[in-house]
């Protein structure tokens, strides 16, 4: 995994490329799709969101890391803390790995 600022760089670039979904719902709607690629969560989620994540993740066999904490990872993606996000898109999984 890239560094915390690499990251923050290459969530930014893959936001305004539209290669990213994010939120509960966002992410649960492109695994329900067959999009997602990659799951990045934030290590202050919940409990109960992380459980969910982890069980969305493999019932779609979508890998599931930690990202950046939910305040950092809103403001990367230009967004209120999120406690996910969902990489849609191999070129940007490449860059963020």
């Amino acid at each position: 995994m890239k560094s915390e600022r690499e990251l923050y760089f290459a969530l930014g670039l893959a936001q305004k490329a539209g290669k990213l979904a994010s939120g509960d719902q966002g992410v649960e709607d492109a695994l329900k799709k067959g999009q997602g690629c990659l799951v990045l969560m934030a290590p202050d989620v919940s409990d109960r969101t992380r459980e969910r994540l982890e069980g969305l993740c493999r019932r779609y066999g979508v890998p599931l890391r930690l990202g950046l904490p939910m305040a950092e990872m809103g403001q990367a993606v230009g967004r209120a803390p999120r406690a996910a996000v969902v990489v849609l898109d191999h070129h940007f999984l490449q860059l963020m790995m």
